[in-house]
Parts: C-alpha cells; structure tokens; sequence
C-alpha cells in the first residue's frame, strides 16, 4: 500500500512538472507569435511607404514601349481642315482596308466634328495601298483624279461608304455621281504618273516605319512640309487620338 502511494505521488509530480514545462512553452511561443507578428506589421508598413513613395510612381518600366516618332512630311497630298491648324494628322491609308473603314466610321467622324471642323486640326490623307488588297489602287486613283477637280474630299468619303465599289468598272460607273468632267476623269484614270505618286506615298511609309493600315502620324504643325509627330497604329478610339492631340493644343485659343 505504501509503495502504492508513492507511485501515485511520483505520478502527481511528474504531471505537475510536465504541466508547468508546458505553460512555459506556450507562453514563449505566444511571445514568439507577438513578435512575429509585429515585425510582419513592420515590413508591410515599409512596403506600403516604399509602393508609394514618388519615385516608384513616376518610374516606367523598363520593358514599357517607347513611343515612336518620326518626322513626317506633308508632301503634297490632300489636307482637310484650316491650313492655320495647330495640330496635323498625317494618316496613312487603304481604302480596302477592315480596320480603315472602322476608323472613318468611328474615331475620324469625331476627330473631324471635335477637332478639324473647328480649326483645331488638319488631317493629311497619304496612301497606302497593300499589297494584297487589289481594289485599293484604284480607288486611291479615283479619289486623287477626282482631286484634280476639287472633289477629292466627297470621293474619299465615297470609297468608304461603298467599299463593294472599289474596282475600277464600278468605279468609273460611279464617276457620274462625282460631279466631275468624265473625260477628265478617265484620262486621269490612265495616267501611270497617278500610279507613282501612290507608290512615293508607300515608299514614305514604309521609310517612317509603318507596317500596316491605318497608321497616323500626330504633331504640331510646322513651317514647312514636314511634322516630327507620334505614330498611333491601327483602328483606335477616339480617345486615342485625343489624348495625343490636347496636349498639343494647351496654350492655344479655345
């Protein structure tokens, strides 16, 4: 019997020690737990300072695309707009291209009402026939031989608006409803001198950088025939060339 207590007492006090070993534990490890927590608070703190200190908000990536620029000239295509415009547009353009139509159902429309038809911008139309695009010459000829007759404008206009009358015996039907001399018209038609201007316009082009249509370039006008301007590719929002053409206008008469 006496040995018997013993054992349980020696059972008591080894429970008690464990018990107290135990308590220890977890208060040091709740410690541990509140340090390392509080170092975490710490380190997301200084994060959060160093995310939006000014000099990583102004940084650019260093894989962000530059834009690109080139100067551009004017040569001596058609321009629409206030010759005293503070902004030019030079476009290069197909007149069987999707993404062209897009951009004179869309973005031009609102170019034309918010910016040229207020004397704000000019817009110079060049030409860019691809290659794969059979129709695009002859309607670039129609709209540069009806220019010769002060129609270039409605005939620009026209080619967009029917783009299932792009090839040349539709074309030349057509030419009847261009309010221009047909003979004049025809004879222009023929004139392979007509075709070499085209191909000057794609030459330039493709000197400054451009790869397909449509493709615009946006600067300040100049003194001579030439602007330094920003290239924006493809069919893109209004707000696409906005944001590239206020800028240019800041300091000009509303």
């Amino acid at each position: 019997m006496k040995t018997f207590l013993i054992l349980i007492g020696a059972g008591v006090l080894v429970s008690i020690v464990l018990g107290l070993f135990a308590i220890s534990a977890i208060k040091d490890l709740n410690t541990e737990l509140s340090s390392q927590k509080e170092l975490t608070a710490k380190i997301l703190t200084e994060l959060e300072k160093i995310k939006n200190s000014p000099a990583i908000r102004k940084a650019a990536p260093r894989n962000a695309r530059q834009p690109k620029i080139a100067t551009v000239s004017i040569d001596d295509d058609p321009v629409k707009g206030s010759p005293d415009a503070a902004v030019t547009i030079v476009e290069f353009s197909d007149y069987e291209c999707p993404f062209c139509k897009k951009f004179y159902d869309n973005a031009y429309k609102q170019i034309k009402e918010e910016y040229i038809d207020k004397g704000k911008v000019k817009m110079v139309f060049r030409d860019y026939p691809l290659p794969f695009h059979k129709k695009a010459i002859p309607a670039a000829l129609a709209a540069n031989c009806a220019g010769e007759q002060g129609k270039y404008w409605e005939v620009h206009d026209y080619m967009f608006e029917n783009p299932r009358k792009l090839d040349r015996e539709s074309i030349m039907i057509s030419a009847k409803e261009f309010d221009v001399d047909y003979g004049q018209f025809e004879k222009c038609m023929n004139d392979e001198t007509k075709i070499a201007e085209i191909k000057k316009d794609m030459a330039d082009a493709q000197k400054y950088g451009v790869t397909g249509t449509p493709a615009f370039f946006i600067g300040k006008t100049g003194e001579g025939k030439e602007i330094t301007g920003v290239l924006v590719g493809g069919a893109r929002p209004f707000g696409a060339f906005k944001s590239e053409i206020d800028p240019l206008l800041e300091g000009q008469p509303k």
